[in-house]
């Protein structure tokens, strides 16, 4: 699909790189960019200016897929401003924009403001994330699954039991998911949210950590494949979203069968030991009970 070069976007691009990375060092990461991007994109939008940043909520936050750039900017952004995987000010700048002064103005303005919030600062990547997150994010879920994913990920629980640390979250996060935008998952996540409740009650704290962020990986996986196709901006390509479609919809099956195999797996795996220890498989089959 032919589209014009954007020369609001490059110039916007080359505005905030010449700011954070003056020396055109590998020091911005993707990760980063992106999320500078989405809060400059935000603020000039409050202004009535859209740069027309392509890109969608995903896993992380909001993701801005280089491919992309590459086909809406006057020139290609993965051959001018990457670099060691890391994204620098392009080695020459152009020296005309087609753009009003005015909106040059307020682009600039924009760019030293986030500079003055981020530039530098300790973990600033970290930051422009989290406020990405409550300026911008599509769901209150998605950001309660952020607070969700650094629990799970944690090794050592220290003096509370990984079940007081993750059933408030899982309870924050089943108020508050989107049913009527996720009517076809929903059964699913109910299924997902009673298996790691059984987990969580009914096994060992030895097993609970590999378990739950299995389940968690293979939940937010799908789930987030779904926000994207609500969640996005600019695609220069409707192809896209109809793939993005067909695999979401293709997903949701097959997750349904990987969290059945992991609730029957528990169950098996301790019915193997009955005889040993009677007192654990009774109490895991009456949390298999009550969940479902």
């Amino acid at each position: 699909m032919a589209t014009e070069p954007n020369h609001l976007l490059e110039y916007s691009i080359d505005s905030l790189l010449k700011v954070f990375n003056p020396d055109r060092k590998p020091i911005l990461y993707k990760y980063h960019f992106f999320k500078l991007m989405n809060l400059l994109d935000s603020e000039l939008k409050t202004q009535g200016v859209d740069i027309k940043l392509p890109g969608y909520w995903y896993k992380y936050g909001f993701y801005v897929d280089l491919n992309f750039l590459d086909i809406v900017l006057p020139r290609k952004f993965t051959k001018n401003y990457v670099l060691n995987n890391t994204i620098v000010p392009a080695a020459r700048t152009r020296r005309e924009y087609k753009i009003e002064p005015d909106i040059k103005r307020k682009v600039d303005l924009a760019v030293h403001r986030l500079w003055n919030q981020y530039g530098f600062k300790s973990k600033y990547g970290e930051k422009a994330k989290k406020d990405s997150y409550e300026i911008n994010a599509p769901y209150k879920f998605n950001s309660i699954f952020q607070d969700y994913i650094e629990t799970v990920k944690r090794k050592e629980v220290g003096f509370t039991s990984r079940k007081e640390q993750l059933e408030p979250l899982l309870d924050n996060l089943l108020n508050t998911f989107s049913e009527e935008d996720f009517s076809e998952l929903f059964d699913v996540y109910l299924e997902w949210d009673d298996t790691t409740r059984l987990i969580i009650d009914c096994i060992s704290n030895k097993e609970q950590y590999d378990l739950t962020n299995s389940l968690m990986e293979l939940f937010w996986d799908v789930y987030s494949n779904g926000v994207k196709i609500i969640h996005n901006q600019n695609i220069p390509d409707d192809e896209i979203i109809v793939k993005w479609k067909k695999s979401y919809k293709a997903s949701i099956p097959i997750l349904y069968e990987q969290i059945e195999d992991v609730r029957e797996g528990i169950i098996s795996k301790h019915h193997e030991t009955f005889d040993e220890n009677v007192e654990t498989v009774t109490k895991l089959m009456k949390c298999a009970y009550e969940i479902h």
